[in-house]
């Protein structure tokens, strides 16, 4: 996701770097394109393996079959790969053999193997045994927390602010401590219960996680000490959650999700699985539901706006009591109240997250909007050359840098244009000023949750909606960002009846998209050409009033500066179906950073010295001569006198101020 520069700044680049740091540079950011669309259906997945006279099992999110690679003619259980539903991607937990649908067809469909084929496999196994010996030499040089001293896991638990319990070294008892006791491996373990990868958490750094091994495709996951084995799994989004859990004797594997992250590609580690209970913020567990298989979800509603597993332990009730009343996580027919009632005092409870993710950079948006909410639509209009993209790149941003998984569609302008102007907002320096710290701060981007899709000027609909609706899959995708729908639409050889009805079909497909997958769509959208002393509204928008019925939330940026001596540009929310609270926002860029980020107002300190010595001055007067009552009366009339000298001043200031603008 590193991005690229125009061919001035490219060329200032290429002075300062090194040939070895071209590569950097030139990378590809993280497109989401026709090629990644998968081409293949369940039936004829099935179809296929059942032709070559292989048998399939229907499992909940794979298809299970042989595994023709490792198993050769032996006839074992274990040689199986899972082929995944919906994108058709295979793994095979023993050979740990894995890749797209195209390489498992051309497998199956070829007696003799290709020697490209021959070629991946022999990559992937050089990878498996690189880890292995990483993994070999992390085994080597640490030790298992159940091998500590009580005393040591106490300390080590208080450094990492871990929940501690006599017990809790056992249930980790696969985790590794480093020799300084600041270093932990977590192992991450496929359906074969082979350790695949490991994810290490450092003491200070704990949000800086990183994971480790050939591709993602494990999970770490525990039991509670002396519980029996249990058809069940219990899905929390953090190691603390865990930890109270094995505390409280929960029955069942433990897993672990960092973040309620779930590629597609660990789902065959919870595939065995018949019952999966789910504990955590509810919009991000309800897409993990969906691509589990919602018949087999339960959710742990929240209890007076106790959220997570550690805040119900904290306040000392019963977790396992709360794990066996945990309710299906989608209702299949809701006729009546009653089906409704926990979902409503939910909310109620739990206020503030309902309210969604707020902006850091937009405080005063946030109080009109109250947030950034999950299946909604907004719809973001202003005249051209205001600076829609650019404020909306930075409203994207906000929200990617506190963990809301964004996919960009520009079809305007280039990815990595706006790419570059995302990765200056997010440095807040001029790049072609700070190119010494460009790895730095375009290293840091890169872990931001942000994709692209690898779309330019006119596309069909369908293709798009098939496009986000993968990326949704694949990467969680929260939030879906259109720039804008017009240069989507282009220019067909229609009438214009015709494209205001295919512009109401773009708006109806998001709008039932955000709604059935339970996520953000922002609409980026021309207005009509009008006057310019006229301010726009609602019904300024291009085509039809469908876009302003549809969305839930409308903003309109004003731009006045060309049309008023005095002219201002400001955000107004014109529509909020949400509390309904209407605004308007300042808007005041800095050209360096390419921000609308709000300014905090500097005021002017007084030397402090200089006020000491005025507090002495005034002490001293008072207490020589607070017997002189006509002393006192004169210096009390001086000092209202020099306040009134001081306010006058300062009026005259700002008018002086305001002619010379």
């Amino acid at each position: 996701m590193l991005h690229s520069f125009n061919r001035l700044q490219y060329r200032a680049l290429k002075l300062f770097l090194r040939p070895c740091d071209y590569k950097i540079i030139k990378q590809a950011i993280h497109n989401v394109g026709l090629n990644d669309i998968p081409k293949v259906t369940a039936t004829d997945i099935k179809k296929l393996i059942r032709q070559k006279g292989l048998a399939v099992q229907d499992g909940y999110t794979s298809f299970t079959t042989k595994c023709t690679i490792c198993s050769g003619n032996e006839k074992s259980s274990e040689n199986k790969v899972y082929i995944n539903k919906t994108t058709g991607y295979f793994t095979c937990p023993k050979c740990n053999i894995h890749g797209d649908w195209n390489i498992l067809e051309r497998i199956i469909k070829k007696v003799k193997m290709e020697a490209s084929i021959k070629d991946y496999i022999q990559k992937i196994q050089q990878d498996n045994q690189e880890f292995e010996k990483d993994w070999q030499n992390i085994l080597d040089k640490t030790t298992s927390l159940s091998k500590t001293t009580e005393k040591e896991a106490l300390e080590i638990f208080r450094l990492f602010e871990f929940p501690y319990h006599p017990e809790s070294c056992k249930v980790l008892s696969d985790v590794r401590i480093s020799t300084e006791h600041n270093i932990l491996y977590f192992p991450l373990k496929n359906a074969s219960d082979k350790v695949i990868g490991y994810r290490k958490i450092e003491a200070g750094r704990e949000e800086e996680a990183e994971n480790h091994g050939h591709h993602t495709a494990g999970l770490f996951w525990c039991k509670a000490h002396k519980v029996g084995h249990n058809a069940q799994a219990v899905l929390v989004p953090s190691i603390h959650d865990v930890l109270h859990l094995a505390a409280h004797k929960i029955p069942g594997s433990l897993v672990w999700l960092n973040n309620c992250n779930l590629p597609p590609v660990v789902l065959p580690t919870l595939e065995g699985y018949q019952k999966l209970c789910l504990w955590g913020d509810w919009d991000n567990m309800r897409a993990v539901a969906e691509k589990l298989g919602e018949e087999r979800c339960r959710f742990v509603r929240p209890t007076d706006g106790l959220v997570t597993a550690s805040e119900t332990a904290a306040a000392n009730l019963s977790l396992k009591a709360l794990v066996s009343e945990a309710k299906p996580a989608a209702h299949r027919s809701i006729t009546t109240f009653s089906a409704l009632r926990d979902d409503v005092y939910a909310e109620l409870t739990n206020i503030d997250k309902v309210r969604g993710v707020k902006w850091r950079r937009f405080p005063a948006l946030t109080r009109l909007l109250g947030g950034h909410r999950r299946g909604e639509l907004t719809v973001l209009t202003g005249p051209t050359g205001c600076g829609k993209t650019t404020l909306c790149a930075e409203m994207s941003l906000d929200l990617a840098q506190q963990g809301v998984n964004t996919l960009w569609g520009s079809f305007e302008i280039r990815n990595s244009r706006l790419a570059r102007t995302m990765l200056q907002q997010f440095a807040g320096v001029p790049l072609e000023h700070n190119l010494h710290d460009f790895h730095k701060y375009a290293d840091d981007f890169q872990k931001l949750p942000i994709y692209y899709l690898a779309f330019h000027g006119q596309q069909p609909i369908k293709v798009v909606m098939e496009a986000v609706e993968h990326a949704r899959y694949m990467h969680d995708i929260a939030h879906v960002v259109v720039d804008n729908v017009q240069f989507m639409l282009g220019v067909a050889e229609d009438r214009d009846g015709d494209r205001y009805l295919r512009q109401d079909a773009v708006v109806a497909a998001f709008r039932t998209f955000a709604t059935a997958r339970h996520c953000h769509v922002t609409l980026v959208m021309h207005p009509r050409k009008e006057r310019e002393s006229e301010d726009l509204s609602t019904s300024s928008i291009f085509g039809s009033a469908k876009a302003s019925q549809e969305a839930d939330n409308v903003l309109i940026i004003q731009d006045k500066r060309l049309t008023a001596v005095r002219g201002k540009k400001y955000l107004q929310v014109a529509k909020n179906r949400y509390s309904g609270d209407l605004g308007i926002v300042p808007l005041d860029f800095e050209k360096d950073s390419l921000s609308y980020q709000s300014k905090k107002k500097k005021t002017k300190q007084d030397d402090p010295d200089k006020l000491l010595d005025q507090c002495f001055e005034e002490y001293s007067i008072e207490d020589q001569d607070a017997s002189n009552p006509t002393l006192k009366k004169n210096m009390q009339s001086a000092k209202l006198r020099n306040n009134k000298e001081n306010a006058t001043s300062y009026l005259s200031d700002i008018l002086n101020s305001n002619r010379t603008r």
